[in-house]
C-alpha cells in the first residue's frame, strides 16, 4: 500500500463530537496517534515498515509546514524512494528559509537555509522537496558516509543525478562535511546494481582500497561470460557482494531452487578462480559490511594487503 493511500484521521476535519470519538477510539487501541490531532488505523500502522511510518508522519505534519520550507535531508530522500541503511528518524526534516538556526520540535527538525527545490519541482503531500542534487549533498555532509553513499548512489544508478554535478556541488576546503562528502563521492558508480554493491563500495573506500572496475566481464574459452561486481586488477581480486536475495528472491531465482542457485554460484566461482589473473574471490555479506573491522578481517583472511 502506498503511504498516499493510508487514511489520516484529523481532529480538525471533525466537529467537537467527532474529535472526541477519535480520542475514544485512540484510547481503546483502535487508532494510533501519529502526531497531535492526527490518527491512523492501528492495524494499518502495525503493518507499516519504518520508511512508510516516516512518510506517514510527513503527511501528517504537511499542512503545518510553512510556505518558506521544503521537506529535506532524510525525509526528502525517502520521498524520492532512495534506500537507507541504519535506523530511520522519528522526526521529519525540513529546510526553511525563514529559520535562522536548526530547531528540534516534537515531530519536525527545521534546518535553516534556502530549501533549493530546483526544477523540476518535486512535492510530497503538497510540500516541496529539496532538489535531488540538494538532497544528495545534504546527506553527504551530514550523515555517516556509508549511509549517505547507499542513498546517493541510488540516484546515480537511476540516472537522476550525475557524479560530476554532485562533486561540483560539494563544499570545499575546511568547511563542514567537506571530507566526508568527498568520501561518499569516491564510492559512487552508475554501474552498481544494488544497495548492497553501493554499501560494499563505500566500505572499501573507507578501508583505503584502490578504485575497482564495476561489473567487469571475464570471457572464457568456451564462450561463457562471467560478470563480477568488483574487479581489482592490480590485486588480482574479485569482490562479489553476497546478498541473501540471490538465493531467496523468486524473480532472481527464475524458477530455480535455492539449492540450485547455490550450486550454480559455486560452479561460477570455481570458473573464475581458474583464471590465471584471478588470485582470490572475496564475498562480503551485510554482516561484514555493517562493521568495517569485520570487513578488514575478511580481506586479511584472503591475504589481501592494501
Amino acid at each position: 500500500m502506498s503511504t498516499h493511500d493510508i487514511r489520516l484521521l484529523r481532529t480538525t476535519d471533525h466537529d467537537r463530537s467527532g474529535a472526541r470519538s477519535l480520542q475514544r477510539r485512540h484510547r481503546s487501541g483502535q487508532l494510533v496517534r501519529v502526531v497531535d490531532g492526527v490518527f491512523v488505523d492501528a492495524t494499518t500502522w502495525r503493518d507499516l515498515g519504518a520508511v512508510e511510518r516516516h512518510l506517514v508522519v510527513a503527511r501528517a505534519v504537511a499542512p503545518k509546514i510553512r510556505a518558506t520550507a521544503a521537506f529535506s535531508h532524510l525525509t526528502a530522500a525517502l520521498a524520492f524512494g532512495w534506500p537507507l541503511i541504519g535506523g530511520f528518524p522519528e522526526r521529519v526534516h525540513v529546510t526553511d528559509s525563514a529559520t535562522m538556526r536548526t530547531e528540534h520540535r516534537a515531530h519536525v527538525v527545521r534546518h535553516a537555509g534556502d530549501p533549493d527545490t530546483g526544477r523540476p519541482r518535486w512535492t510530497f503531500a503538497g510540500v516541496p522537496l529539496t532538489s535531488i542534487l540538494r538532497t544528495a549533498t545534504d546527506l553527504a555532509v551530514t550523515l555517516e558516509p556509508a549511509r549517505a553513499a547507499v542513498a546517493v548512489d541510488h540516484a546515480v544508478r537511476n540516472g537522476t543525478l550525475t557524479i560530476e554535478e554532485f562533486v561540483a556541488a560539494l563544499p570545499e576546503g575546511p568547511r563542514r562535511g567537506s571530507v566526508r562528502s568527498r568520501t561518499v563521492a569516491a564510492a559512487l558508480d552508475p554501474l552498481h546494481e544494488s544497495p548492497g554493491e553501493s554499501y560494499a563500495s563505500i566500505r572499501m573506500v573507507e578501508l583505503g582500497l584502490p578504485r575497482p572496475v564495476a561489473q567487469h566481464e571475464f570471457h572464457h574459452d568456451d564462450g561463457t561470460v562471467d560478470r563480477v561486481d568488483f574487479w581489482f586488477e592490480d590485486l588480482g581480486m574479485i569482490v562479489e557482494f553476497d546478498g541473501k536475495q540471490k538465493y531467496t528472491d523468486t524473480e532472481v531465482l527464475r524458477g530455480r531452487t535455492a539449492g540450485e542457485a547455490v550450486w550454480l554460484e559455486k560452479i561460477r566461482e570455481d570458473r573464475l578462480r581458474s583464471l590465471p589473473v584471478v588470485r582470490t574471490v572475496v564475498r562480503p555479506t551485510w554482516w561484514h559490511l555493517s562493521d568495517p573491522d569485520r570487513l578488514r578481517a575478511l580481506f586479511r583472511q584472503h591475504r589481501v594487503v592494501f
